[in-house]
């Protein structure tokens, strides 16, 4: 847990601003243990990636990707929609289709969260694969999910899918109508209970990840198109990259993850994944 409830007045405060005056404060608030963990963000990045001056921007600019990441979850339901459509530019929009369907896929990676906003906008119909909400003891957290949990209920309603034993059904019935489905795909199987994996390389290892998503959509010869997020002179750039086709649905997932990794090698400090990255690549591996 980074940010504590001390922080919360903080960054609401920074929901009451212009959104490039929002995202300069909210990159400026740092929490107590910051260097603490900006130390500990540049030592593994130099560690996995192998270069001293890139891990140092890492960690000097990792907190405030977070930052920047909640405070878009607050100003999606405090922000009307016209403020936040023009909180963002979109790089890549030709390679997203005219209409559904078509599946989009991340990593928690530089503050996704206005693609939604981004395809609603465009006229397509998101769906989104995530985990349960959990409760958190942080008033700050709960405040957060509270904000994304109040976003979903508005704009997806029942496009909102847990992942569980029925998600794979339910995201095919919405792909067969022309939808949209939204995924993050660096969360380790086993924890989500997922048994459909599949081995991929990443950063220089092996892993397996959930291959659930792109079995449907080889399946279904549906388009698999990686997407990021970064802050970029006080705003949010959301960039859609080329999209992959494959038969085989392996190939399919390594080549969205080559797409990500290509990402995370350019902007490490806009993955959040480094605090708990050996656990990560271990239990993604054990499996």
């Amino acid at each position: 847990m980074i940010w504590r409830t001390r922080d919360l007045v903080s960054r609401l405060g920074t929901t009451l601003v212009p959104p490039q005056v929002g995202y300069r404060l909210a990159v400026k608030r740092r929490p107590g243990d910051a260097d603490a963990i900006e130390a500990r963000v540049t030592a593994e990045v130099a560690r996995v990636l192998g270069d001293a001056d890139l891990a140092s921007r890492a960690g000097q600019k990792f907190l405030g990707s977070l930052a920047c990441d909640d405070l878009d979850a607050l100003t999606s339901v405090s922000w009307p929609h016209v403020l936040r459509q023009h909180s963002f530019t979109v790089e890549g929009g030709e390679n997203l289709p005219a209409s559904g369907p078509v599946v989009l896929a991340s990593f928690h990676l530089g503050g996704g969260f206005r693609v939604f906003d981004a395809l609603i906008g465009r006229g397509l119909r998101p769906a989104f694969l995530r985990q349960p909400f959990g409760g958190s003891p942080s008033a700050y957290q709960r405040t957060i999910e509270a904000a994304r949990a109040r976003y979903f209920a508005t704009h997806l309603g029942d496009r909102l899918i847990a992942v569980g034993p029925d998600a794979r059904a339910r995201l095919q019935a919405h792909l067969e109508s022309g939808g949209a489905a939204v995924a993050l795909l660096d969360v380790a199987p086993a924890s989500l209970g997922l048994r459909d994996r599949a081995r991929v390389s990443f950063l220089g290892r092996e892993i397996e990840l959930a291959v659930g998503l792109m079995r449907l959509a080889s399946r279904m010869q549906i388009p698999v198109l990686p997407y990021d997020g970064r802050i970029e002179d006080g705003r949010r750039v959301l960039t859609f990259h080329p999209a992959s086709r494959a038969e085989d649905p392996e190939q399919l997932l390594q080549a969205t993850i080559a797409s990500l990794e290509g990402v995370v090698r350019e902007r490490p400090w806009d993955w959040q994944g480094w605090l708990d990255v050996d656990r990560f690549f271990a239990a993604a591996a054990a499996q």
